[in-house]
This record gives structure tokens, sequence and C-alpha cells, in this order.
């Protein structure tokens, strides 16, 4: 479903990146993990190039998804980002995700999780619809 896709999902919830990646990992992605805002660096600057898609949650302890997409997008510019939020509504840090930004809203079934990396890799014309 997901193979030959490598993710990188940034949250400051141990539990919560270990989740997605096991979600992931059987949907078939090689999915990485980060803690926060210089956990993403640590791994971009690891795996320069290598990420196709970012799964950030938009508040960190550390920054901001906003934060993390820049600098998933200075190393890997083709990188797709999907946005996570807990917050009941987004605030006004959406208005800098853009028009075409993916957010997901937690919490979230597995199955709602794949559905929208699927949806996003097909918007942006990486994979047949």
């Amino acid at each position: 479903m997901l193979e030959h896709l490598r993710v990188l999902v940034v949250d400051d919830e141990p539990d919560l990146c270990e989740i997605v990646k096991r979600v992931l990992s059987r949907a078939g992605a090689d999915v990485l993990t980060a803690s926060g805002l210089a956990g993403a660096e640590r791994a971009c600057v690891e795996h320069p190039a290598a990420i196709d898609l970012a799964i950030t949650d938009l508040k960190l302890n550390d920054g901001s998804g906003v934060q993390v997409a820049e600098v998933v997008r200075e190393h890997c510019p083709d990188a797709l980002i999907m946005y996570m939020s807990g917050l009941p509504y987004f605030d006004a840090s959406v208005v800098e995700l853009g028009p075409d930004a993916s957010v997901i809203a937690k919490p979230f079934r597995a199955t709602e999780l794949v559905d929208m990396v699927q949806v996003a890799l097909i918007r942006a014309g990486r994979v047949a619809p």
C-alpha cells in the first residue's frame, strides 16, 4: 500500500510516534520518528533527501509543525507535509499552512491515518487514484 515511502513522524508524545510508526509500517512504509523540532532536524541531516512525507504535530515543546515543515523541505524539497492536531479548533498557525495542507485531527483511527496519507499522495500526483 505505502511501499517505498519514507515517512518522518514528529510528535513530543513518544507513544503516539510509536503508534503511527506501527500503523504506517504495517502499510509498507519505512518510518522514522522524532520527538520534536530538534529531533526532526537530526533525522533530516542523517537521512538527507530521503524523506517523502513528514507527519508532524502542529504544537511541539520545542517549536511548531510549521518549523518542522521548513526544516524538512530544506533537506528534502519534494517531501509532502501532513499536520496532526489535538486542538478542538485550529489556531492562527494554520493560516501559515496553505490551502493544500493536509491536517488530521487527533485522536484518529489507524484506517483514517492510512487513508489520509494515501489521499495526500494522490493529491500530490505521487500515486494513481
